[in-house]
């Protein structure tokens, strides 16, 4: 797990990390334009995409799971409002965020149900969550020098479920990153012509699934009273 940052840090510090933020930036905005007067969290390695938004939300944290980072690492700051936070039990109030990306951290996660439910918890009932994972049929997921090769990979039909599972629903899903790993390809016009057709071609096997999902807040099953004559009010219990 130590490694993920050490390899997430390294890889967006370097000319390939940046040219793939400009490659799944606009991914990332086309879902959220602007975010004006919203409270944004960044939840994994999520740092070099907040600044996405810095111009219009009223707030923008950073917070990198701790089960992945060694005690020497802890101390180091990657965005100016960043804090470590432990992914069973994340440090902020019920539905404080408008919206949340999460971005190298499901896959990396040993606790992701727990984790997800987690976010459940202290995202606002209107809020968004976008979530960037690998995508198990895409090269990335294969290569062990970017972020994107760590951890478990995800089809777009696992995630689904997942989610589902922890009380969300998808809204929207596409797969991006369609740039193959290496060098060459992903610089300059060529990596930006291939990213515009490789939604079109082959949408399948792009690096990375992009999910927007909402909280299903009706998801509690009901407990009826069997053979009761007096209309009794429904119990919900939560499901997951």
């Amino acid at each position: 797990m130590h490694d993920e940052v050490r390899t997430a840090a390294a890889f967006y510090a370097s000319p390939a990390g940046e040219r793939t933020v400009r490659l799944l930036g606009p991914h990332l905005t086309r879902r959220w334009p602007e975010l004006t007067g919203q409270r944004l969290l960044g939840l994994g390695f999520a740092a070099p995409y907040l600044p996405l938004w810095d111009d219009s939300s009223a707030l923008t944290v950073a917070a990198r799971l701790k089960a992945a980072i060694s005690s020497s690492e802890s101390s180091i700051i990657h965005y100016p409002r960043e804090c470590v936070v432990s992914g069973k039990g994340l440090p902020f109030d019920d539905l404080s965020f408008d919206r949340i990306l999460m971005i190298h951290a499901l896959e990396t996660d040993h606790a992701e149900a727990g984790l997800l439910r987690a976010v459940w918890k202290i995202l606002k009932d209107d809020g968004r969550l976008l979530l960037v994972i690998p995508n198990r049929r895409g090269l990335w997921a294969f290569s062990d020098t970017t972020p994107f090769g760590q951890g478990t990979p995800f089809s777009q039909g696992q995630i689904r479920l997942r989610l589902g599972q922890a009380m969300f629903h998808v809204e929207h899903s596409e797969t991006g990153l369609y740039v193959p790993p290496f060098r060459k390809f992903g610089s300059g016009k060529i990596g930006q012509t291939i990213e515009k057709a490789g939604g079109t071609v082959l949408p399948a096997f792009g690096g990375v699934v992009i999910v927007e999902a909402v909280k299903n807040i009706w998801s509690g099953l009901p407990l009826l009273t069997a053979k009761s004559r007096i209309p009794a009010r429904r119990r919900i219990f939560e499901a997951g």
